[in-house]
């Protein structure tokens, strides 16, 4: 038998992501939320990208 507790929600992530608190422009907000669902997902897969190709060998 299997606690209750163990099945709700998601399963855990292999990628924990941090909470932080970070100021953007009105300007970079107001264009990722106009994409709509998901704009918060796409922000961090930008960000990603940059991270990418920037980053030192």
């Amino acid at each position: 038998m299997v606690p209750l507790k163990s099945l709700r929600g998601r399963p855990k992530s292999e990628n924990k992501k941090q909470l932080v608190s970070v100021r953007y422009s009105p300007e970079v907000l107001a264009y990722f939320k106009s994409t709509g669902e998901g704009w918060q997902s796409l922000m961090d897969s930008v960000l990603r990208q940059y991270v990418a190709s920037h980053s030192r060998p």
